[in-house]
């Protein structure tokens, strides 16, 4: 690579780590203004559930479509046009009259952030060595987690002094930025044979994805990975707030916690992946993230400073994201990278909707049947730890890569 394009490759993907922060900031903000959200848009728990899976279901939607969007014309066009759509969904969110128009306003921001970081990995394996690809990547997965730190206890001192409005103001004015920067500055193409290939033959070919055997003992695990971090962007905050009556500025604090332990996962999971190997840090953090989930189950008012701790470590299986999307990388053929990317985070994203909108039916049952608070958390918390056991079943026979003939 020339000293032009090395620097035209680090400002892209500078731009879309930035991008990838909001992309955090909105995954995450809900949880922290939960309560305030829930009185001003009167939304019963399962309102709630619906509004913070409206985001994600969006996201979700969006994979195949960007995955293909990808292939055809690279990453740069798709992702400003949609952070476009972000930057007006934002600023919706902020002026919403009612949770019908918040709703809308967050299916808007979630396809907005539906290309951001499959578009960081995808152009970062187009410009980077196998080498400096899963070191940059796992850099760039860490920063990202600023953006969740934001969503926390900033996020939460702020709408206790001034609002959730005002404050939700400024990432508004920061998505605006994010879609100029990429629209200016990630130039980049799709696959020549891709851009010659027919939408339908596209279309018929990332369904014939579904056909790769490999990729369905990934799948599961993509969708249980939401296990955790479903409850943490959106449930912690009511979790808090309804079991040990914390407030916005409290809650945000909290969830710093568990923000910085998923930073220091992000950096410790490239570590043990060179000290073992990519499976068996995947299946080992997995099950260490279940125990977290699997104490909760058991006692879920043991006291604010255990269930903080014993959260962050459930949330931190939504780190392994980059670690599968890498393992499901290496089973898919090149020109199709974009696209089966696009699927296995289509599954990331549908699990994170269909989670949290599972969770808010939970808590509805426990409110409508008089179950005691900590009791209908505990149901949340044990249907997490099953999702996950059932999604190891399959990842115990996954492939670490194609075999030679499957890349021709």
């Amino acid at each position: 690579m020339s000293a032009s394009s090395d620097v035209v490759a680090r400002r892209g993907i500078a731009l879309l780590t930035f991008a990838f922060i909001l992309s955090q900031f909105y995954r995450s903000c809900l949880a922290v203004m939960a309560p305030e959200l829930q009185h001003d848009f009167g939304l019963s728990p399962a309102g709630f559930g619906a509004l913070s899976s409206c985001f994600f279901l969006a996201f979700a939607v969006a994979q195949i479509p960007v995955g293909i969007a990808f292939d055809r014309f690279g990453v740069g066009r798709p992702t400003a046009l949609l952070l476009g759509v972000g930057a007006a969904s934002a600023i919706g969110f902020v002026l919403a009259p009612s949770g019908t128009v918040a709703m809308l306003a967050q299916m808007g921001l979630g396809l907005a952030c539906a290309p951001v970081f499959m578009g960081l990995l995808h152009y970062a394996s187009e410009q980077l060595s196998e080498k400096q690809y899963m070191r940059v990547v796992s850099r760039s997965n860490a920063m990202g987690m600023i953006g969740a730190l934001c969503a926390t206890a900033p996020l939460g001192w702020a709408s206790q002094w001034m609002g959730w409005r005002p404050a939700m103001a400024l990432s508004a004015v920061c998505m605006v930025g994010a879609c100029y920067g990429v629209w200016r500055f990630v130039r980049d193409e799709g696959h020549a044979e891709a851009r010659h290939v027919p939408m339908g033959a596209m279309l018929a070919g990332s369904a014939k994805l579904l056909a790769l055997r490999p990729l369905w003992t990934l799948i599961p695990l993509c969708v249980a990975m939401a296990a955790g971090t479903a409850f943490r962007n959106a449930w912690s905050g009511p979790y808090l707030a309804n079991v040990y009556g914390l407030n916005a500025g409290t809650r945000g604090v909290a969830l710093t916690l568990l923000s910085l332990a998923g930073f220091a996962t992000a950096f410790l999971l490239p570590v043990l992946v060179r000290g073992s190997s990519l499976k068996a840090t995947i299946g080992g953090w997995a099950c260490l993230a279940m125990s977290g989930g699997i104490l909760l189950a058991i006692w879920p008012d043991t006291g604010v400073a255990a269930a903080v701790a014993l959260m962050a470590l459930l949330s931190t299986i939504g780190m392994l994201h980059p670690l599968v999307m890498a393992q499901g990388r290496a089973l898919i053929p090149a020109p199709l990278r974009g696209r089966g990317l696009g699927l296995l985070n289509t599954f990331v994203f549908l699990g994170s909707a269909l989670t949290s909108w599972g969770f808010g039916l939970i808590a509805n049952a426990g409110h409508l049947g008089g179950w005691t608070v900590p009791g209908t958390y505990a149901a949340i918390f044990l249907s997490a730890v099953v999702l996950v056991a059932l999604s190891l079943v399959p990842y115990i026979f996954s492939p670490t890569g194609l075999p030679p003939k499957a890349h021709r």
